[in-house]
């Protein structure tokens, strides 16, 4: 027995401490005043490096920088073991957090720290961390091994140090101290607390060591921290805790198994066993493992527990916010009940009220007596609703189904009063924060409502419950959705239609709106392949590279292309990404689906700097950089998108079937999944023209399986199932590639065999677009191809950009003749002060129904109701001479010094709709000094037009559509070129408050990111051609949409 000779210092001297503590750049604020932190705005647009490298189910990384990003996660509490690429590392707690580090002490007194050697190779296989170490001054074959765990049954985490060869009398010091800071905003989480947060501090003042004298033979050395304190157990009880813990941590990472010829995939398994683990706390999936970690009845975390095969703790979630919905306060309070205190943009917190009434579900377990503010039922249902999917347990639906059917009169009474059959949206979704629809017609949550409808139509016919009404709700929904919001000649559907003002349609859906619709089954699957196109056109995609990734054209996606930038609504965000990328499989579009994925994948977890990260925030984010670690909505989506998209496993277990439709990617030869609730096995070979699927499930209620699958070629020569002739049948309307069905008996742990002999030839593209196209009218329509056994619809792109649709003319201004310039005198249309702007409240009109609406100064949304910008005309009024504005571009402007100086219209009652100023003579151009209001609701749809008429009758047009050549008074457009794109020159704008023109404000002021709220405000400056060769009659300006202020401050006509 090798003998050990350790003692236990406590000591308060201050040590040398070698980790340095960085913040990076100072904080900026990125639109939310909460979730506004950046620590990165250094990074942004830096090069990246593939970080960790797939080995098997590892992530590994060779001298790696990254300290405390990679969390262990053992008891479901609190509780984590940070690591770091370097063998340095915290354990957390709420106000005890501790660093752990450790030196080896050599015989001439000098040392090494462990996070500084030479070389050292990181792994984080799924739940631990372990590390390989050389220094020089150890000697040619000298190594340090040593992997670190944290307990699965209590807050403690244990080393096994394995030391090779280690010099004569070398000792092992551990070191424990307190963390720099002693408060942390989101729990010490990557990107929303500094970096270096979790370093000892350079003076500690609670310091514990512990040496340990190391022999030159191999045997393993065990060190613990428990209750916050180092520990050294003996090696009976060392060795039995660290098998312990491998063992518990083998079993959770083995739970999910993954296969495939990409090695960046095969580690996904474990890692998302694991990560999915940690958002468990034994009653309900949290909001988030690390920055997040709390309860919410909303969200997608709890996709994860069915899709995982965790159906009973599914099942214990679904029981714990079932007894958090409201059940005893009717509504007595009706229609509007918006909060007055806070400017009237949410509903005010009033038992009583439509939304804090029977059927609203509260955002904390066992909890019914609590108002939050999201409508979170939404998500709770559809989780609740995939649990049945997936068990197809009748007795749990009889027993949830007063649940269900509270909720969707609740939802009816709330966000379909008008019982047209299209809801409005109540912060139903995560990107929720900044989106309001004022009573509007919302794509998203009315495929929520579809979903919910239809299944519980089929859940009372199940149970012997009366199914015609919620059959007639579905069936109400789905036809309004095509009839209003479907938009056939653009392919896609709106984000919602206004129901106040002119009823418009929002035409530029955000991601969310495409993916909610395809995932709640409203679409057919032209509607679908048609829908995920718009996102191929017209969503920002930002490349996804780095030194040592071989480009393949990876890309990530923002999820809207609307400005101006506000929390929530502009992100590249991993969960929007992955829920589109699941979109694209439902779709049928697998390669595509699958391109997106992995780009998200190798974004968020070998890119960046946490190893197998399901992160909320990506590197690419504009305004935060890469945040968060271990995030609810990632886990849960990352969930469904590898196991029902990738795989294409799909459970109808209500109705006894189970429908396996992979999405592989059509290069790959073979794959393999493992759960616990099914096998699957997937083999082609190509050179013998055989394919084969091998499907075993363990899902009780299942009795049927169907198989559904691409052909290879245009004939099946051979199929069998297990080893018999069986027959199959063409699935209509497939897209791309014809895709085969067939059916087949499997109860719960059957094998089945699916062989197929493919004859005939490689399937053929249109050589030609003919005449019987479907989707004619659309951007892609599909050709309908035939081919021996083979029926299917080819795709065909009509490239058209729709952010190119009826362009706006850019105002460059170089044309201007200042001698030919003369300003029109519109003094008496002055119908208030630019300034005047936010100061007015706008009460009227409004809906009549409680909803998420602008604020009623005109600026701000719910989760700032009362935000407010004080614009300041002061410089623009003292560099007026005599009535005249001279500007640097030439063009002189009249405008008074003192007293109102803009004629404003809006579709408020504060200021008339519309205003008519006379005009005289002939001009070439009109120039135009315009200031007012609008918002990222209001982007890609023509906020106001304004039209000049001449003697003739005749008129020239000119819309004023934000983001093209219509900006907020108080912000100046942010645009990297990526996911903030306007697609035309920058606008020149006038600063109120200096007088100064220029189209280059946010560099010039050194706004440093992607919100840019600029002090005082700024008008613009536009330009509009005019008919040199007829006579002017009158200009006419009119808003058009029901947030903004539009006006207009002075004309000057170019003779």
């Amino acid at each position: 027995m090798r003998r050990f000779l350790f003692y236990i210092l406590f000591s308060l001297l201050s040590v040398l401490v070698y980790a340095q503590y960085t913040t990076g750049n100072k904080p900026q604020s990125a639109g939310d005043r909460i979730e506004s932190t950046s620590f990165n705005d250094h990074k942004r647009g830096a090069s990246r490096t593939l970080q960790y490298r797939p080995d098997g189910e590892d992530f590994v990384i060779v001298n790696g920088k990254n300290r405390y990003t990679r969390a262990l996660y053992g008891s479901h509490t609190a509780f984590r073991l940070e690591t770091s690429d370097r063998p340095v590392f915290a354990v957390y707690e709420k106000r005890n957090s501790k660093n752990i580090s450790f030196r080896l002490l050599l015989s001439d007194g000098s040392f090494v720290a462990l996070d500084s050697t030479a070389w050292c190779e990181s792994r984080y296989t799924p739940g631990r961390r372990s590390y390989r170490l050389t220094h020089p001054a150890w000697g040619e074959n000298a190594e340090l091994q040593i992997s670190a765990l944290a307990l699965p049954d209590e807050d403690a985490a244990i080393w096994k140090i394995t030391p090779i060869n280690m010099p004569q009398g070398a000792t092992l010091r551990s070191l424990l101290s307190e963390i720099r800071l002693n408060k942390l905003s989101r729990n010490g989480d990557m990107g929303a607390d500094p970096p270096g947060c979790f370093d000892a501090p350079e003076h500690p003042e609670q310091l514990q060591t512990t040496d340990i004298v190391l022999d030159t033979v191999p045997q393993n050395i065990y060190i613990l921290v428990r209750n916050y304190a180092l520990v050294i157990p003996s090696f009976e009880e060392g060795g039995a805790l660290y098998d312990k813990s491998e063992r518990a941590r083998a079993e959770l990472a083995s739970r999910i198994r993954i296969t495939t010829p990409d090695p960046f995939f095969n580690t996904l398994g474990g890692a998302l066993a694991v990560a999915a683990d940690g958002i468990w706390d034994g009653e309900v999936w949290l909001h988030g493992a690390i920055g997040w970690r709390m309860p919410l009845s909303g969200w997608r975390a709890a996709y994860t527990g069915d899709a995982l095969g965790w159906h009973d703790r599914a099942r214990t979630h679904f029981d714990a916010y079932a007894a958090s919905q409201v059940t005893e306060v009717p509504n007595t309070i009706p229609h509007p009940a918006q909060d007055s205190a806070l400017a009237l943009a949410r509903s005010v917190k009033q038992w009583g009220t439509p939304q804090y009434s029977n059927g609203y579900i509260c955002r904390n377990p066992h909890r019914n007596d609590q108002m939050h503010h999201y409508d979170m039922n939404l998500c709770y249902i559809d989780e609740l609703l995939w649990h049945l999917n997936w068990t197809g347990d009748l007795e749990y639906a009889r027993r949830m189904w007063p649940v269900l059917t509270r909720h969707l009169a609740w939802e009816k009474l709330n966000y379909d009063p008008d019982n047209d059959g299209l809801y409005d949206a109540y912060a139903c979704i995560w990107a929720s924060d900044a989106l309001y629809y004022n009573s509007g017609a919302v794509t998203h949550s009315t495929a929520y409502n579809y979903r919910a409808n239809r299944l519980a139509a089929l859940i009372a016919e199940k149970i012997g419950e009366d199914y015609t009404p919620y059959c007639e709700e579905a069936d109400k929904i789905l036809k309004a959705l095509n009839a209003r919001l479907w938009m056939p000649e653009r392919g896609h559907w709106a984000e919602f239609q206004d129901f106040m003002g002119h009823k418009r349609l929002h035409t530029a859906p955000g991601v969310w709106t495409i993916y909610h619709a395809i995932d709640s089954d409203i679409a057919d699957p032209f509607q679908a392949y048609l829908a995920t196109s718009y996102v191929d056109r017209e969503i920002p995609h930002i490349p996804v590279r780095g030194e040592g990734l071989k480009d393949e054209g990876y890309a990530t996606i923002s999820t809207t292309n609307w400005l101006p930038y506000s929390w929530s609504i502009n992100n590249v965000a991993f969960a929007e990404v992955m829920h589109t990328a699941l979109a694209y499989f439902q779709a049928g579009r697998t390669d595509a689906g699958f391109k997106l994925l992995k780009s998200s994948i190798l974004d968020g977890m070998y890119l960046g700097e946490s190893p197998a990260n399901f992160g909320q925030i990506s590197f690419y984010d504009a305004a935060r950089g890469e945040c968060y670690r271990d995030f609810g909505d990632p886990i849960g989506i990352a969930s469904r998108v590898l196991i029902q998209g990738l795989y294409g496993i799909l459970p109808d277990a209500m109705n006894e079937r189970l429908l396996v439709k992979p999405g592989l990617p059509s290069a790959w030869p073979f794959a393999s999944l493992h759960t616990p609730d099914i096998d699957f096995d997937f083999q082609r070979r190509d050179k013998e023209g055989v394919t084969s699927y091998v499907v075993t499930h363990r899902l009780p209620a299942v009795r049927t399986l169907e198989l559904q699958f691409p052909a290879q070629r245009s004939k099946v020569a051979k199929l069998t199932i297990n080893g018999k002739p069986a027959t199959w049948t063409l699935v209509e309307k497939s897209i791309t590639r014809p895709m085969l069905s067939v059916v087949i008996p499997a109860s719960s742990g059957e094998e089945t065999n699916v062989r197929i002999e493919w004859g005939g030839e490689e399937l053929s593209s249109p050589a030609s677009v003919p005449a019987n196209v479907a989707y004619a009218e659309a951007p892609v329509c599909f050709v309908p191809m035939q081919q021996d056994e083979m029926k299917w619809w080819y795709p065909v792109d009509r490239p058209q950009s729709e952010a190119n649709q009826s362009l706006i003319e850019p105002s460059t201004f170089t044309q201007v003749h200042s001698a030919k310039c003369e300003p029109v005198v519109m003094d008496t249309r002055f119908n208030s002060s630019v300034t005047d702007i936010f100061r007015n409240e706008y009460l009227s009109p409004r809906s009549p129904y409680t909803t998420l609406q602008i604020p009623k100064q005109g600026i701000g949304e719910w989760c700032h109701p009362l935000h407010t910008v004080d614009i300041n005309d002061a410089g623009l009024r003292s560099s007026v001479q005599n009535g005249i504005l001279n500007t640097e571009l030439g063009i002189p402007f009249r405008t008074p010094a003192e007293g109102h100086n803009v004629a404003f219209t809006s579709l408020w009652d504060n200021y008339p709709d519309s205003l008519e100023i006379p005009l005289k003579g002939k001009a070439s151009r009109a120039y135009l000094l315009m200031a007012g209001s609008t918002n990222h609701m209001q982007c890609h749809i023509d906020n106001g037009v304004i039209r000049v008429y001449y003697k003739d009758g005749t008129y020239d047009v000119m819309f004023l559509r934000n983001p093209d050549n219509w900006p907020p008074i108080e912000h100046i457009f942010f645009e990297d070129g990526l996911a903030f794109n306007r697609h035309t020159p920058a606008l020149y704008r006038l600063r109120l408050k200096t007088g100064e023109i220029s189209n280059n404000f946010g560099e010039e002021l050194g706004f440093p990111g992607a919100s840019r709220e600029l002090d005082g405000g700024a008008a613009v400056l536009l330009e509009m051609p005019l008919n040199p060769g007829k006579k002017l009659s009158h200009l006419v300006l009119e808003t058009l949409s029901n947030d903004a202020v539009i006006g207009l401050m002075s004309i000057t006509l170019q003779r």
